[in-house]
């Protein structure tokens, strides 16, 4: 599809909800009492985003969600960068991610779609980023990732961030991103929300619907989503609800009660995971 922001190129449909997360955290600084206070978020929002992102403005639930998963993987890269300063962080399917400029420390790799990334390093080059920043365009096939990230390896500690990716992928394609950055990153920390096929049912159907008129989709989900990553050679090392974590926030507005009995599929379907990766 022709892209959103009017620049003239061409990005796919699960890239242009990009505009609807970014959408999401500039309303987030906007606001009186931000969650994630992404005061960078804005930047992109010019009047073809806007248009992307009217019909999820709407959304509570879902953008509270999506505002507290973004804190809570800010937090954990916050205590990861405090113990090692040159932690090399890689986004995959970084969207307008502004991190490695809000975030003190790290050497950041940021992989998308060229188009993305064109638009994303008109708006905020990367040459501007307190941080060593290096944005790489992909198809994301395995044999493109690997030689990148053979190239930007250097053994140091690393962690990957995948954030509302997941869920779009197919599980060959999630099993063979995975193997890729095993081979590439030994050890690596891998963060990444998991939603299950019985949340995605029940309480993603607006928000689905919004990512079908975009031209998108939810891949193949399951309901136990984690076995996906563990059995790609993954050790699980910690999970956070992020429904829970929102309802906390009081990013949606649910009595704490509610999530410990009738709506636990709503409090354990979508979570934040933490995992390492084995030798």
């Amino acid at each position: 599809m022709a892209d959103p922001s009017g620049h003239g190129a061409v990005v796919s449909p699960i890239a242009a909800t990009a505009y609807y997360c970014c959408g999401v955290r500039a309303r987030d600084a906007a606001s009186p009492r931000p969650i994630c206070n992404d005061h960078l978020a804005q930047r992109f929002m010019d009047a073809e985003a806007e248009a992307i992102f009217a019909p999820f403005a709407g959304l509570r639930a879902p953008n509270g969600s999506n505002i507290v998963r973004h804190r809570l993987v800010d937090d954990i890269l916050r205590a990861r960068l405090a113990e090692h300063r040159n932690l090399r962080v890689v986004l995959l399917g970084c969207g307008f991610d502004t991190r490695a400029f809000r975030l003190t420390g790290g050497t950041w790799l940021e992989f998308d779609e060229p188009a993305l990334l064109a638009r994303k390093e008109a708006v905020l080059p990367a040459a501007e980023a307190p941080n060593a920043l290096c944005r790489l365009a992909t198809d994301f096939s395995p044999a493109d990732l690997a030689a990148q990230l053979r190239a930007h390896a250097d053994g140091g500690p690393a962690v990957v961030v995948m954030e509302g990716v997941s869920m779009y992928l197919a599980a060959a394609q999630l099993q063979g991103s995975l193997a890729t950055l095993r081979a590439a990153l030994a050890g690596h920390t891998l963060l990444c929300d998991l939603m299950t096929r019985r949340f995605a049912r029940r309480f993603g159907g607006a928000l689905l619907a919004r990512i079908r008129a975009l031209g998108g989709a939810f891949g193949e989900l399951s309901d136990e989503p984690a076995a996906s990553v563990t059995t790609a050679g993954y050790r699980l090392l910690g999970r956070q609800s992020i429904p829970g974590a929102a309802v906390a926030q009081g990013a949606v507005p649910i009595p704490r009660w509610l999530l410990a009995t009738l709506l636990r599929s709503l409090r354990d379907g979508y979570q934040l995971y933490r995992f390492e990766a084995l030798p």
